[in-house]
């Protein structure tokens, strides 16, 4: 369904004829789960990362131990994921941050059911007493400002720590343009940051192909970094996750099968 003038909330439209392509904008490593949900829902992936993440090293004594980890992005679990820490409190975003920090080996790890960095506060000041340690805040560079104050307030030491960093990529591909010049029904965005980096790497020309071609974002405010008018519609997951993403998306016309 069309709608430019303001952005619709998980309401799938049927792909127009002959486009079929859905890009998928995150970086790795959530970039390769999302191209085989999309393609389970009968829809062609094509990867389009917008982002560069770099490894920075976890800079932090080896005591006293922070009394809770908290983590706002999967990217940060590698850098934390060391033998010291994975008997720590390890408090997630949501559900795949939750899932990649299991995997890496954490033993205690709690989810915020929100999946917001809000929500998330919220429940560490519920569970966690300010008396009992430091909390360790891994981030990425420039991120969690407003987490680290929403503790700090609460009462809690929270030594913000950056682990990684994000950079843009300045072009768009020659074969993504291609793809949204005709096949592309939709593209998805997971964050406000990587919307601004598709935005800004694109031609006039290339912005002007958008009006055939759907936005799916994982939030309000990742949905004001786009102009409703330059697009068919702009879709908002009803979860900030995955799953409100995919279910956003809709079903596509192919066969998951072939």
């Amino acid at each position: 369904m069309s709608n430019r003038g303001s952005p619709t909330h998980d309401t799938p439209a049927r792909p127009a004829g002959g486009r079929a392509a859905v890009l998928v904008t995150r970086p790795p490593p959530g970039l390769a789960e999302t191209m085989g949900a999309v393609g389970a829902r009968g829809w062609l992936p094509v990867a389009a990362p917008m982002l560069d993440i770099v490894a920075l090293p976890l800079l932090l004594a080896p005591t006293p131990l922070p009394q809770a980890i908290i983590v706002t992005s999967g990217q940060a679990v590698r850098a934390i994921a060391r033998p010291d820490l994975l008997d720590v409190p390890c408090y997630a975003v949501g559900a795949a941050t939750a899932r990649r920090a299991r995997d890496a080996g954490f033993v205690h790890v709690e989810m915020a059911d929100e999946g917001t960095a809000a929500g998330l506060g919220r429940m560490v000041a519920h569970d966690l007493s300010p008396a009992a340690g430091a909390l360790l805040l891994a981030v990425g560079r420039g991120y969690g400002v407003e987490l680290a104050g929403m503790l700090r307030d609460a009462g809690f030491r929270v030594r913000r720590r950056s682990v990684y960093r994000v950079m843009a990529r300045g072009r768009l591909p020659a074969r993504i343009a291609a793809t949204i010049d005709g096949r592309a029904d939709a593209v998805m965005f997971f964050s406000p940051r990587t919307a601004q980096s598709f935005m800004a790497a694109l031609t006039p020309p290339q912005r002007a192909m958008l009006r055939q071609v759907r936005a799916i974002v994982i939030s309000d405010r990742t949905a004001a970094v786009l102009d409703m008018g330059e697009w068919k519609s702009v879709g908002v997951a009803s979860t900030p996750d995955s799953a409100g993403m995919l279910a956003c998306l809709g079903n596509g016309p192919l066969d998951p099968a072939t």
